[in-house]
């Protein structure tokens, strides 16, 4: 699906797919809940595989990775979309802490929100990527993306000079067809079902920040993994160990998150979600969204 962009840079698109009802041995707080397939969202381009052509290798230590060099630039600069609301915003930041978490360093610059713009905004999927802004957006109109009705969310970028890095992506957020926030206070309205935000965004910014798919065979515990469970009180806020090596690989690791041993205990309180939320919570409480300066 990669998409010529100035005979350098290369368009793809990461997206929450296919929805099946599944089983399982949880229990959930709403009526219904189904297990969303995203087996066949990621496809890329002959300069990705080029780039790195152990991507679907699981015995490589590059598997699961088409960006090997990350972003051309950190920490990466990004603003939220007029409509999306305090709740959004915070488990959104909650994701971020915690791939930053995993590699002990800032990754992500807040800058403010994108006054005047929503994904309504925009005529297509694509068209987002042709400003210099890095956009998390609610898009009410999904048809103008082109993705199934299905479809969750969408991470979409150009890479830059090779397919090695990245250089601007947005996410852009199924609103019409789903309650996207907090899914453990959040209720299913009428045909819209309930999809928690951060278990959500710690997927979708697992591609923008370079991460692939991660066969549930592999790693079964991989917020990669090519599935995510939605419904009233479903929640998958936590990473694996698997996903902390592999976030390494691409930014390295500062400080304490080089004793991975030491991150995945953390893991295993069953805490550390709830605490980049709380952090997430205060940050925003703490960082007045800065108004875009009139072009």
């Amino acid at each position: 699906m990669g998409k010529t962009y100035n005979n350098m840079t290369f368009k793809y698109a990461g997206s929450m797919a296919a929805i099946v009802l599944v089983f399982g041995n949880f229990v959930a707080c709403g009526s219904q809940f189904y297990q969303v397939s995203v087996e066949d969202d990621f496809e890329p381009t002959e300069e990705s595989i080029a780039a790195n052509p152990d991507m679907n290798d699981p015995e490589s230590t590059l598997y699961g990775i088409h960006a090997p060099s990350g972003w051309q630039k950190l920490p990466i600069p990004f603003r939220f979309g007029k409509d999306l609301n305090e709740e959004q915003k915070i488990h959104f930041l909650a994701a971020i802490k915690t791939w930053e978490w995993a590699v002990g360093k800032n990754l992500f610059e807040f800058a403010g929100t994108h006054e005047q713009t929503t994904g309504d905004s925009f005529t297509d999927l694509y068209s987002s990527l042709d400003d210099q802004i890095n956009g998390q957006y609610l898009d009410n109109d999904w048809a103008k993306t082109n993705k199934d009705d299905a479809v969750l969310a969408t991470t979409i970028w150009n890479n830059g000079s090779s397919g090695a890095e990245i250089a601007k992506a947005d996410i852009r957020f199924n609103n019409e067809y789903y309650v996207i926030g907090d899914s453990l206070q959040l209720s299913a309205e009428g045909n819209k079902e309930v999809v928690d935000m951060q278990s959500l965004a710690l997927h979708e910014l697992g591609h923008l920040l370079g991460l692939a798919h991660i066969d549930v065979n592999v790693d079964s515990y991989s917020i990669m993994n090519p599935s995510l469970f939605i419904g009233e009180g479903l929640t998958s806020r936590k990473i694996s160990r698997g996903d902390i090596e592999r976030i390494q690989q691409i930014y390295g690791c500062e400080g304490d998150a080089c004793d991975i041993d030491s991150l995945v205990l953390e893991l295993e309180k069953d805490t550390e979600a709830e605490e980049m939320t709380a952090t997430a919570q205060s940050w925003l409480a703490s960082n007045t969204p800065q108004v875009e300066p009139s072009k």
